[in-house]
């Protein structure tokens, strides 16, 4: 009788530990924020729910912050394409669906409901050079944005941007504000002096 207790105490065990694993070779987990984990494969992302389900699949296109770890904050994630040599940035939800095209030359992840952007305008001069190209001139502005994907605050610019050196990586246009608190945001002038915003809630 001991015996068939121990074998059936044995067989719950395996049982329970096959049942508590949930995923199998990645290579980094990442700890939790706003819900969620990231998890690493090779060289794709994903994010686990706090059951260990994956929730966002592994992709190629999830843009990891310094410490290393990719973020979902206000249920988005920054996301990176690269089109023509020169790399976008837009937001996926906690499905994996784009809904914030990569428009974007510079962005940040969302806090409180606002993230930093750059972005970049095309102007059609209307004239042409001594070899009868059009003449086109580029611009980028620092904004904040919402998770709907709407201008909350103009920050600075428009400036000068020469296309060139995106495709050589030159001079990329940086975000240069930052939130001081839910409602304010410095930003660095040209002259390294600051200006302090209220966002236009």
């Amino acid at each position: 009788m001991k015996r068939l207790i121990l074998i059936i105490l044995l067989i719950a065990n395996v049982s329970l530990c096959a049942n508590a694993q949930v995923l199998t070779k990645i290579d980094k987990a990442t700890p939790f924020q706003n819900g969620f984990g990231g998890v690493k494969k090779g060289n794709t992302w994903g994010f686990i729910d706090d059951k260990g389900k994956l929730v966002i699949e592994y992709r190629n296109d999830i843009v990891v912050s310094p410490d290393g770890a990719p973020i979902i904050s206000d249920g988005l994630c920054l996301i990176q394409e690269i089109r023509n040599g020169i790399t976008f940035y837009g937001y996926i939800n906690v499905k994996g669906e784009k809904v914030i095209p990569a428009d974007y030359l510079a962005a940040t992840p969302f806090e409180n409901g606002y993230a930093r952007v750059i972005k970049y305008y095309k102007e059609d001069t209307g004239t042409t050079n001594a070899l009868g190209k059009n003449i086109v001139n580029y611009s980028y502005n620092e904004l904040v944005i919402n998770t709907n994907n709407e201008t909350i605050q103009h920050l600075r610019g428009p400036n000068h941007l020469l296309f060139d050196n995106l495709y050589l990586q030159k001079n990329p246009a940086v975000i240069t504000s930052t939130f001081i608190n839910d409602n304010l945001i410095a930003v660095r002038e040209n002259d390294n002096t600051y200006t302090v915003y209220k966002l236009n809630m």
